[in-house]
């Protein structure tokens, strides 16, 4: 996948006119790319925790560059909670600016598509609107969140200028309009890029639900282990984890484990594959004015393999894996139902829930297993 991206400029043919925001997704990816290379660096070199760490930093960069490629739809606040309003109050409210949205649509005069409450914080109503629009083509929208991440400076938002070295002292005009940026820059992290931002982001443009979401809190925090202080995340990757030798040293001395190892391989497998998945569609989409031939064929053949040759590892949009059907037909489906689903393998997919202990699940995924009514069958037999 990293080679056909490496290869598809050369096959990419621009229109008449350049647009620069298709140049900052490109490098965007590109530093994604030189992640992913990292992680199998660190995987040729048997570094599987600083893989499954780094490949953390590849899951949140994934959420926000879903958003820059189609987050359509942004929102604005209305802080309510001056006053002091009881809840059946605030109920009221929402009706109130619910129903003069609809007049308002009625009218043709409507500048935003909904309104309805902020579920992050109490007593506000959130706007929604729809993202920038190309005055000569409508239907050709740039995401808010591609601003967002471009605009974000985290050093303004964090760093007092008080407590570091500065060439002069500012007035009191100048101390204003700074704080007045912080604050800005705060409200920009807060609501559009801090990881519980990126969700409601993501589900506000209607690119995750409520079960989508539930998997992401679950990689995120399992990817997460190995990214700040947690006892025993890397050990229990190991055989034989434990056993303790006391003795100094890189690491421990007995061996990661061979499915660790695979489940970290497959980690950057499913990133790389979305990624260059939402930057190929961006480029398929552009209008013809700025692209002409999107040459996206090589790219998509090389993704298209991940979901079909891995299917067993359950990310973040595809199906529940034959494992995950199995175990849930063996303890929460009658043999009846099995049946009339026609066996384990075709249980509705809204009925099976993801299952949270991502390393242990994933173990027991690839080994062959069976009972008195049904046999399943590892994804690695024969290999």
């Amino acid at each position: 996948m990293i080679a056909a991206y490496s290869e598809w400029n050369d096959k990419i043919q621009g229109g008449q006119t350049e647009l620069s925001m298709y140049g900052d997704l490109f490098d965007f990816v590109n530093f994604r790319m030189e992640t992913a290379d990292s992680c199998l660096m660190l995987l040729e070199n048997d570094k599987v925790a600083d893989s499954l760490g780094l490949s953390r930093s590849l899951l949140e960069n994934y959420l926000i560059f879903m958003l820059m490629c189609r987050g359509h739809k942004f929102f604005q606040l209305q802080d309510l909670s001056d006053q002091r309003l009881t809840e059946g109050q605030f109920k009221a409210k929402v009706k109130e600016a619910q129903d003069e949205l609809e007049q308002l649509k009625t009218d043709g005069k409507a500048t935003y598509i909904e309104v309805k409450r902020y579920p992050r914080a109490k007593h506000r109503l959130m706007y929604i609107f729809e993202g920038l629009k190309d005055k000569e083509d409508p239907t050709f929208v740039i995401p808010v969140h591609f601003f967002q991440f471009q605009d974000f400076q985290p050093e303004l938002m964090r760093l007092k200028n008080e407590n570091y070295f500065q060439y002069y002292e500012r007035s009191k005009d100048s101390k204003k309009k700074i704080q007045e940026h912080v604050d800005a820059e705060a409200w920009r992290y807060k609501h559009y890029l801090a990881y519980d931002a990126l969700l409601h982001n993501l589900e506000i443009n209607d690119i995750i639900d409520a079960v989508a979401n539930a998997r992401i809190e679950a990689h995120y925090t399992f990817l997460g282990k190995f990214l700040h202080p947690t006892k025993d995340a890397a050990r229990d990757l190991h055989e034989n984890n434990n056993w303790h030798s006391r003795r100094t040293g890189i690491g421990i001395e007995q061996p990661y484990a061979d499915e660790a190892k695979l489940l970290a391989s497959l980690y950057v497998c499913h990133l790389v594959a979305g990624i260059l998945n939402e930057v190929a569609t961006v480029i398929e989409k552009a209008p013809a004015k700025y692209i002409s031939q999107a040459g996206t064929q090589d790219l998509r053949t090389a993704t298209a393999l991940i979901p079909e040759r891995f299917d067993y590892f359950w990310f973040l949009f595809n199906d529940p894996p034959l494992y995950d059907r199995f175990n849930y037909c063996i303890h929460h489906a009658t043999p009846d139902e099995v049946n009339v689903w026609g066996g384990y393998e075709n249980v509705p997919t809204d009925l099976v829930p993801f299952n949270k202990h991502i390393y242990r699940n994933f173990g027991y995924a690839l080994k062959s297993q069976s009972t008195n009514l049904y046999r399943y069958q590892s994804p690695l037999s024969g290999m």
